[in-house]
């Protein structure tokens, strides 16, 4: 065997040993990656739920879901197609936990359609594909010019007061339908389109709020009439240091012939009077009520002593008449045990009082309309003048 073929058989002999080594540095390399991937994907996945301040759903997420959430709502904010990738793959529970907290927190975002937004995952990352209305843009711009319209008509109020007028603004210009958008009952179809479900009514109630500088969410859960319980959305707003819940869609009551009632049944209620047939989803948390004082209390309309029945009632019709009011409120207690049959002495009596003196028109009659609140006793009272001939209603 001659020197050169000495070489080429010792250089033959060297290339797998060569290869193994590429092998070893390629493989070794692959682990660390591995490992370092591996880390951060258990740094990542291990997230500690935040706080944001004041009233959010966001606040009642786990940190994994408030991680989805933070993605979803930076793509939503700009429309995107599809949010940035997790460093996990969220569980389905986790998906629709995130994705309405967003929806719910941010009613301005009325054109998703949700049935097309998808969760696309992978072995160790997902992420989320996001489809909306076509007119979305036009949606949200109009939504948008309608709450500022509401917040500047209310830049001289009070919050109390402002809070007060949303809740009558949107019961005045909706009406409840369960016939649903594309995009399911948003703040659009309460605001623009005049129609929506309790969760239409709930986000454009948020969003009014939020634009006057109010803090306000959207509370989901349940409600329990006589017939059965479903699935509802409410408000909860934080009012000079107290929180309170309001039901706006509750609060939309329909009189005799359709007229539109002023009711404040469900305003401003504290979470022991309206957990008497509402119930948030559970985990579902918002902060203590301080010192709230429902409709009925701030507006001093509460007939606590069986003593101060006809008295109470001839200061609320007289002051109506003089101001030519269509209806009244107040609240009865019903520990008091006033029967019907007393009620009806106490109006007639008050009534004549009321059309005692001065040059308003007489009050004719009016016609009681019960609307059990959460507290019991709330009750409109509407009123009839002899001029109103139209509006004869029944006693």
């Amino acid at each position: 065997m001659t020197q050169e073929q000495k070489r080429k058989c010792a250089r033959l002999a060297a290339l797998p040993m060569a290869l193994l080594a590429v092998c070893g540095l390629y493989f070794g390399a692959r682990a660390v990656a591995d490992h370092q991937f591996s880390a951060a994907f258990r740094s990542a996945s291990e997230y500690t739920a935040e706080q944001r301040g004041g009233l959010w759903n966001f606040n009642g997420l786990s940190g994994r879901e408030q991680q989805l959430y933070v993605m979803l709502e930076d793509a939503m904010a700009e429309r995107g197609e599809k949010t940035q990738r997790t460093f996990f793959v969220p569980t389905e529970e986790e998906f629709t936990a995130a994705f309405d907290a967003v929806l719910y927190d941010n009613p301005l975002y009325c054109d998703l359609i949700r049935a097309e937004c998808a969760l696309v995952a992978g072995d160790d990352s997902a992420y989320i594909t996001l489809s909306y209305l076509d007119d979305g843009d036009a949606r949200r711009q109009q939504l948008q010019a309608y709450a500022k319209t509401a917040a500047d008509a209310v830049s001289s109020l009070s919050d109390a007061e402002s809070a007060l007028y949303f809740n009558d603004l949107i019961v005045g210009s909706c009406a409840y339908s369960d016939e649903s958008s594309d995009v399911r009952s948003t703040a659009y179809d309460a605001a623009l389109l005049g129609r929506a479900d309790s969760y239409g009514y709930a986000l454009l109630y948020a969003l009014l709020c939020r634009e006057a500088g109010l803090d306000c969410a959207v509370v989901r859960g349940t409600v329990q009439t006589l017939e059965q319980a479903g699935d509802h959305a409410w408000n909860v707003l934080a009012l000079d240091g107290a929180t309170g819940y309001t039901d706006v869609m509750w609060n939309d009551t329909e009189g005799p012939d359709g007229l539109c009632l002023p009711f404040h049944g469900y305003y401003f209620l504290s979470s022991d009077e309206i957990s008497a047939d509402h119930t948030p989803l559970a985990g579902l948390c918002f902060p203590t009520d301080g010192n709230t004082q429902n409709y009925y209390e701030s507006q001093d309309l509460c007939i606590t002593d069986a003593a101060a029945l006809d008295g109470t009632l001839q200061s609320l019709l007289t002051d109506a008449r003089h101001r030519g009011a269509e209806a009244v409120e107040l609240w009865l207690d019903p520990a008091l045990g006033i029967t019907d049959y007393a009620l009806e002495i106490a109006i007639s009596a008050a009534i004549d009082a009321a059309n005692a003196g001065g040059n308003a028109p007489q009050l004719r009659q009016v016609h009681r309309v019960y609307r059990s609140s959460a507290n019991g006793g709330g009750m409109t009272v509407l009123l009839f003048y002899e001029e109103n001939d139209e509006q004869s209603g029944e006693t």
